[in-house]
């Protein structure tokens, strides 16, 4: 490639969104496979392999595959893991090199709030229906953000073969069954975004005039209709759900969780908040918050409906808190977090705040005193209804590790951040490993994530060495010296966590070696790259295929004589890729055609259930092979040039075999055979629980411990010692001083690195009644207030971008726990309230509850 072309493939890369330019969605590792391979990105590999077609099958959602113009992104696709964008421009140019496999997605840039923009990546999918007839015909459709209001009416009239009427109407529901309708406002140039229509939600186009028995129309854009009812129901106040406006379920988690709420519920139904709006809070929102969030709470809890859509309360967020506009995922907990604080500055009563120094703490005054005055200091700033449910004060004391100097500080908290267990760090790795001879197996391996691929492979290798005696093997217990023994079980057990591959019924005496070791990333059945010894484990993601293959010659031989070439399987007609790929151990230097084939010959049958000899005259593969070089590359069946002598000079080298579609069929077969059987082995066993499964559950105030123990701040956090005169090495201790009436927690599931975004799937055990906190308080006025009850838990399932959100709430009224998940509300089972998804849980102290 000209040094033109890729530097002008840099600043299309590097360029900045605009309003109304399009991209297209990529798979994210065919875009970093083909940076490598044109140089804009390095690569530690030797020579890197043509990218190949360019992959959207894998990333478009099956059912809108065949119309071109609603293309729709899987909904479990993740930004950076899964895919990218490109502007179009180079989207062009790459079309014109590479084929393509599946539709490609087209996406413009559309504008998020009043100063950003964004790439609209997923659609939002509407249901046109023929009328609001239960029984009326539906079509799914999916259109962007900006299309109009009056593109959508067309878009009925067409399908529907209806003529525009000026008594006819557009009609929204936002229920799942299509019962409760409201007129749409179809005022010129209004978009989807502007009405917030609800993801999925029915759209008809219909007369205003409503049969006898449904109820009467209006032309206020607000009405509802409800059909097929005319008496008025009574609902239990509170079991009200909430409508997904479009992956809002983060904000119906966190409303539900505040919802539920019974001092803040109590206070805004009473309407005192009315009195108490702040407009002129420079750090609020004019009390615009305040007074949307006072009507769903009144809509929520009125008693005459069991749903209700946040739309005016979303509309309002997004004027002044751009992200959260949109239909893109977001985080419940700093959803719940912007509300609280927007809440509290639209209430407070402070309406002119003064400035208040800080003074720094010169350890004269006592910690009651020194508290009581930071307190003082931040009440005449802050004082609201939410202050009074949610704000606490946490004590910190700061060490300086080289002269002991101590400064303490007493902070107001409305939420704790507890982190999990430093044993979490230690993450499992899938790897499947391709012996020599043949046999491919999978297995689990526990690593630091913060090691390299080097460790990883030790760390493999070492489960094939038979483990040593155990100290409790060599020595006689004493019954007597408990610690002593408790030592010893401990090691055991961690040593139980280690699993001895040599242990298996199916052992072999097969004893891997690190330098025989060849790390690599699999993608659609292709070598996606060679992990480098010193690749860090955090670029390695959760669903990256990663395959071991065990080879002939060590790696670490400099100048070595044989060269490896990746040889990949593809059924004979339609050339998809199959199976695992392996690698063929040829010469180096004077290799010829015939050495390869040899070598393929020799391996093959290891791998395809090819039979021991031919049955008929058609071959059952043809080797294909592939010579790539800067930007061309050139296909030659190798029986056609077994004499010919092949370079590998400043060239890839690589293999691609056709397979006959019977052999295909049969590999298919078995491997199918294999994990069924594999499956049926797994439900055996489920039940059996290991020594290390047994082991004492991670509790709440274990994470509490964790989260007051002193640890020595990092490198990159050093503090200022106001003796020695500059920043230092310091120590850091939490404490608990004053105790919030509604105490809510955030454990810290979430890992975020520059390659590596984890979640912790850790089951922590959190009680429903008599959380004792009073250890952790060091205020002896406090104590007396430390024991707290759940009425609340946010929780969240799947995956970081495509997770959904759910709350557990328990009812002030009928006083029973259930599960709110958007527009559905379900009784839930106490055992079933905490979970290995619990993420925020609200805890309000045992005297008020």
């Amino acid at each position: 490639m000209s040094s033109h072309s890729l530097e002008k493939y840099k600043k299309l890369l590097a360029k900045e969104p605009q309003v109304n330019d399009k991209y297209v969605i990529i798979d994210v590792k065919w875009l970093e496979h083909w940076k490598r391979y044109v140089g804009i990105k390095k690569s530690d590999e030797e020579k890197v392999t043509e990218p190949g077609p360019i992959e959207f099958s894998k990333l478009v959602d099956p059912a809108t595959a065949k119309n071109s113009n609603e293309i729709q992104l899987r909904s479990d696709a993740v930004e950076g893991n899964d895919y990218t964008f490109i502007p179009y421009e180079l989207y062009k140019d790459l079309v014109q090199t590479y084929e393509q496999n599946g539709p490609e997605m087209i996406r413009k840039v559309i504008p998020q709030g009043e100063y950003q923009a964004v790439i609209e990546t997923f659609l939002v999918p509407l249901r046109l229906r023929e009328s609001r007839s239960s029984d009326g015909k539906v079509k799914q459709i999916y259109r962007s953000r900006r299309t109009k209001i009056e593109e959508l009416k067309k878009d009925i009239c067409n399908e529907f073969h209806i003529t525009g009427n000026s008594n006819y109407s557009l009609y929204a529901s936002t229920d799942e069954k299509g019962l409760n309708w409201k007129l749409i406002d179809e005022r010129s140039n209004l978009t989807i975004d502007d009405i917030i229509l609800t993801r999925n939600a029915f759209i008809t186009y219909e007369s205003r005039v409503v049969s006898a028995h449904n109820a009467s129309s209006s032309s206020s854009p607000r009405i509802n209709y409800t059909l097929g009812s005319s008496s008025r129901r009574h609902f239990t106040p509170g079991l009200c759900s909430l409508a997904n406006l479009g992956n809002t379920c983060f904000m119906n988690s966190a409303l539900q969780c505040l919802s539920n709420v019974p001092a803040l519920t109590e206070y805004f139904l009473s309407d005192e908040y009315k009195v108490h709006i702040n407009r002129n809070n420079p750090l609020g929102m004019k009390g615009d918050v305040a007074l949307a969030y006072g009507e769903l709470i009144h809509e929520m809890w009125s008693g005459k409906t069991n749903s209700c859509a946040p739309t005016s309360l979303k509309q309002c967020i997004e004027r002044y808190a751009p992200q959260f506009s949109g239909y893109a995922q977001q985080d419940s907990q700093e959803f719940m977090s912007f509300l609280l604080d927007g809440l509290h500055e639209d209430l407070n009563l402070v309406k002119q705040k003064p400035y208040i120094g800080k003074k720094d703490d010169d350890g004269k005054v006592d910690d009651s005193t020194l508290a009581a005055e930071q307190w003082e200091y931040y009440r005449k700033r802050n004082q609201s209804k939410i202050h009074d449910i949610f704000h606490g004060q946490i004590k910190s004391v700061v060490h300086c590790l080289t002269c002991g100097t101590a400064a303490r500080t007493f902070d107001p908290i409305c939420f704790l951040s507890l982190p999990l267990p430093d044993k979490e760090k230690i993450r499992t790795f899938k790897i499947e490993y391709v012996r020599l001879n043949g046999q491919i197996k999978t297995y689990e391996i526990k690593c630091d994530e913060h090691g390299r691929v080097r460790n990883l492979v030790q760390e493999f290798c070492d489960r094939f060495q038979q483990k040593k005696k155990k100290i409790s093997e060599m020595v006689p217990m004493e019954t007597d010296n408990t610690s002593k023994s408790d030592e010893i079980n401990q090691g055991e057990e961690e040593e139980d966590e280690e699993e001895d591959f040599t242990k298996a019924s199916d052992y072999d005496g097969h004893q891997p070696k690190p330098d025989y070791i060849l790390a690599t990333e699999i993608y659609n059945h292709r070598i996606h790259l060679q992990y480098p010894d010193n690749n860090s484990l955090t670029s390695i993601l959760d669903r990256d295929q990663v395959v071991f293959y065990e080879v002939p010659d060590s790696l670490k031989i400099v100048d070595s004589k044989k060269i490896l070439i990746p040889c990949t399987f593809r059924d004979e007609y339609h050339h998809n890729n199959f199976g695992l790929p392996i690698y063929l151990s040829i010469p180096r230097h004077n290799c010829k055609g015939r050495d390869i084939q040899e070598a393929l010959q020799k391996r093959i049958g290891d791998f395809l259930p090819l039979p021991s000899t031919e049955s008929s005259d058609k071959a059952l593969y043809n080797a294909v092979l592939i010579t790539s070089q800067v930007h061309s590359q050139s296909n030659r069946l190798l029986k056609t040039c077994l004499d010919d002598h092949i370079d590998f000079a400043r060239r890839s080298t690589s293999l691609a075999v056709d397979v006959a579609s019977s052999i295909v069929e049969k590999y298919k077969k078995q491997e199918d055979e294999k994990r069924s059987e594999k499956d049926h082995i797994s439900s055996i066993t489920s039940g059996i629980q290991t020594r290390s499964q047994q082991k004492r559950l991670t509790t709440l105030l274990d994470c509490f411990e964790y989260f007051t123990k002193r640890e020595v701040l990092s490198d990159d956090n050093v503090w200022y010692c106001r003796k020695c005169n500059e920043l230092k090495k310091a120590t850091k201790k939490i404490d608990l001083w004053v105790l919030p009436k509604v105490l809510i927690i955030k454990l810290k599931r979430f890992n975020y690195t520059r390659y590596f975004r984890d979640k912790i799937d850790l089951l922590i055990e959190c009680p429903l009644q008599n959380l004792d906190l009073s250890q952790f308080v060091i205020n002896p006025n406090e104590k007396a207030k430390a024991k707290y009850n759940l009425i609340a838990v946010c929780n969240h399932v799947g995956g970081l971008d495509d997770g959904h959100y759910t709350t557990h709430a328990k009812n002030s009224i009928d006083k029973k726990w259930h599960t709110f998940d958007d527009s559905h509300v379900s009784d839930v089972n106490e055992d079933n309230i905490i979970s290995k998804a619990a993420y925020v849980l609200v805890y309000q102290q045992q005297h008020l509850s």
